[in-house]
């Protein structure tokens, strides 16, 4: 009896406590355990977790006395049990952040076919969390263990949570989840409709040379999925453009030996789903399909890997099954394997390593991939590490849709360390983009790089906010430069300097520059002005001769706003008439000093 008992206890054991999909227990084929599993949210957050078990036995001889389950959890409260017999009272013990939750039962059912059936009901505050404004749920799945007949899981949320924006996997009956489900993993769902971050970023910049040097800092950029307000940066830089990737790069002028501290306070939006006011940078096919120094898309492995992954899911599949994270590396210096290494050691990787191999697969079945670096919000890191030990970042890879025209993110990562959660057919609200490496493996870098090698304390601390409206809206300045005398016939020139002093961007800034007289005719559209970004338009113009001065003027329009320049055309022969004045000038100076100088020689002798 003692062996039955034991192996029933190892059983529950393995399928309670969460493990990753693919890792099996043993099975003794004596008892079959169907479960009706119910988790009712509160208002909340609160889930009341109830099972109804039914252990069937499978030989004439046996009956089960014991049931023990292990929860990967110590948020466990108000534990009630109870079988046909009556309340059963359960032994309770925690120990290293798990609950072990042990019955003995009060009935006895011996006989092939004779079924043993108890319920087990238990409060559980880890199920539900709100972070900022979003509420997220994560039930964990079970193993695919031959001696769990049925697996049926249904889930209650309250209306106070706002409206479903993913979850996944969807029941099987539009009710509930089946074993074939849970075994694929757990079920995980948010919430919301969008999710909001205050960042503080330090840089620390150092200029160690004799001569001036321009040096550029990467802030973290609006994409389709986040959107970007700066609502300050200092010093303020010389200006903010943007690279081939859409990011966001704040350049500054340094000092011979000079250091700079700057500071950005960033407000930043998560979506679910592409912003349709997002305007997507052109993509280079070509150069997203190259292979860089961590992604070795020539190595035969890497190139028969792609021949037999050829698609964005195949390849995501595979990444995330093939790999096991390694989370004593996290622990020291997580050194960067790229994708030929982390196939020559699978088990020690972390987020670079998933992203890397990724990336290195898809480019080389001629999928446009490329890296993100940021920051990824986790309540659980056990099952959603970071794991790039710079300010505690992560990192993940996107594949180009070129039906959708959009950079779609995905997390093999986490799809590993949490057993299978889906992070392919949508991401969720907690990944914020700081940097997008595709031209190259490695940069730009992100916030949390540049750093003093002397500081203590953190360079990223990452807030909920309820929204980004501390953030300043884009604010569009215009100025001329531009002579106020010019003469005629000659070639003149000036700018038009387009300033947004704002922390959001504009878009589609119309630029109409005209003089009077008629010799400047120009026309632009800035499609997008970063905050703290400066467009130079530069102007020319050859006015021509006449025979008194003339007024003109510069005349731009800024979409609706209008600004003027006036000056003053001098004609030809005012500009001959002042050389021959400096000329007769200039003749009475020398012979005044001649004089001199001979007036002096003279009083010598």
């Amino acid at each position: 009896m003692r062996r039955l008992l034991r192996f029933v206890f190892l059983i529950v054991f393995f399928f309670a406590l969460f493990v990753p999909a693919g890792k099996k227990a043993l099975a003794s084929g004596e008892f079959q355990a169907d479960y009706d599993v119910q988790y009712a949210i509160a208002p909340s957050g609160k889930t009341i977790v109830t099972q109804h078990v039914t252990l069937t036995n499978k030989l004439p001889n046996f009956y089960a006395q014991e049931y023990s389950l292990l929860l990967d959890s110590d948020k466990i409260t108000q534990v009630i049990a109870y079988d046909d017999g009556g309340v059963i009272t359960p032994e309770i013990s925690v120990k290293d952040g798990k609950t072990q939750i042990a019955l003995t039962f009060n009935v006895k059912e011996i006989g092939l076919g004779k079924s043993l059936k108890f319920s087990l009901r238990y409060e559980h505050s880890g199920i539900a969390s709100k972070a900022g404004s979003i509420w997220e749920i994560y039930v964990p799945g079970v193993i695919n263990d031959p001696d769990i007949g049925a697996y049926n899981v249904s889930l209650a949320v309250p209306p106070n949570f706002g409206p479903a924006a993913y979850l996944t996997p969807l029941p099987a009956n539009g009710k509930s989840w089946t074993k074939e489900q849970m075994i694929r993993g757990g079920i995980a769902g948010a919430y919301g409709t969008s999710q909001n971050f205050d960042l503080t970023l330090s840089y620390a910049l150092t200029n160690p040379g004799m001569g001036n040097q321009l040096q550029e800092i990467s802030l973290p950029p609006s994409t389709a999925y986040q959107k970007v307000t700066l609502s300050d940066l200092s010093p303020s830089p010389q200006t903010v453009t943007s690279d081939a990737e859409g990011n966001w790069l704040a350049r500054y002028q340094l000092g011979p030996r000079q250091s700079l501290n700057v500071t950005a306070k960033v407000g930043v939006s998560i979506f679910l789903t592409p912003r349709k006011d997002f305007v997507q940078p052109p993509v280079n096919e070509q150069l997203h399909t190259e292979a860089k120094e961590y992604w070795q898309t020539h190595d035969p492995q890497i190139a028969a890997l792609a021949k037999q992954y050829n698609t964005p899911r195949k390849i995501y599949d595979y990444v995330a099954t093939a790999l096991e994270y390694d989370f004593e590396k996290v622990n020291g210096t997580a050194t960067r394997m790229g994708a030929i290494a982390t196939l020559k050691d699978p088990k020690r990787a972390v987020c670079m390593e998933f992203t890397d191999l990724y990336v290195a697969i898809a480019r080389a079945a001629g999928i446009p991939a490329r890296r993100i670096v940021g920051y990824a919000y986790t309540n659980n890191p056990k099952l959603r590490p970071l794991s790039l030990v710079t300010d505690v970042l992560h990192a993940w890879p996107e594949y180009y849709d070129k039906e959708t025209n959009t950079w779609v993110p995905v997390d093999p990562t986490w799809a590993n360390t949490t057993g299978g959660v889906d992070y392919f057919t949508k991401l969720d609200f907690n990944h914020i983009t700081f940097a997008i490496n595709g031209l190259d493996s490695s940069t730009p870098y992100p916030a949390g790089y540049y750093r003093s090698p002397d500081k203590t304390g953190r360079d990223v601390t990452v807030e909920f906010a309820d929204s980004t409206t501390n953030g300043k809206a884009a604010n569009v300045t215009t100025s001329i430069e531009f002579p106020t005398a010019v003469g005629a016939g000659t070639k003149v020139g000036g700018q038009v300097v387009v300033k947004n002093s704002g922390g959001e961007s504009a878009h589609n800034i119309s630029v109409t520059v005209l003089s009077d007289p008629d010799v400047i005719r120009i026309t632009e559209t800035i499609e997008e002005l970063l905050p703290y970004g400066i467009v130079r338009i530069p102007i020319e113009g050859k006015f021509a001769q006449t025979l008194s001065k003339t007024p003109g003027q510069i005349r731009v329009r800024v979409n609706d706003t209008m600004l003027t320049h006036s000056f003053v055309i001098q004609p030809l022969y005012w500009l001959v008439g002042l050389g021959v004045l400096f000329l007769i000038l200039a003749v009475i100076v020398a012979v005044m000093l001649i004089r001199l100088v001979l007036w002096k020689k003279s009083k010598k002798h």
